[in-house]
């Protein structure tokens, strides 16, 4: 039986802040685009109220996408968690073996 190659919880940990910074370059080019055609189209005053929508927009709708990514990320260990708790209620508790003579 060949076993998975495990991945170390530093890969893991660094691919999940490559996410999070994606996730704030998409935050910041919202800001960006948003107060840019507000200044673009009426000047400080848009650029002003662009930017508190484009804020609003970030609260709103990046929280979402952050629970797709927290998702993705740890829904390898929520399956693995539920196995082995599965497996304890199937057979017991490993140290409960211990205690039974054969």
């Amino acid at each position: 039986m060949q076993d998975k190659p495990s991945v170390s919880s530093e890969s893991k940990m660094r691919s999940y802040l490559k996410m999070l910074k994606v996730y704030g370059f998409i935050a910041l080019g919202i800001l960006v685009l948003f107060s840019g055609f507000g200044f673009l189209t009426s000047g400080v005053p848009g650029l002003l109220n662009a930017l508190n929508l484009g804020l609003i927009v970030c609260a709103i709708g990046l929280p979402f996408l952050g629970v797709i990514i927290s998702i993705t990320h740890w829904s390898g260990f929520a399956s693995r968690w539920g196995e082995a708790k599965y497996k304890e209620q199937l057979e017991g508790k490993p140290d409960d073996k211990k205690d039974q003579d054969w």
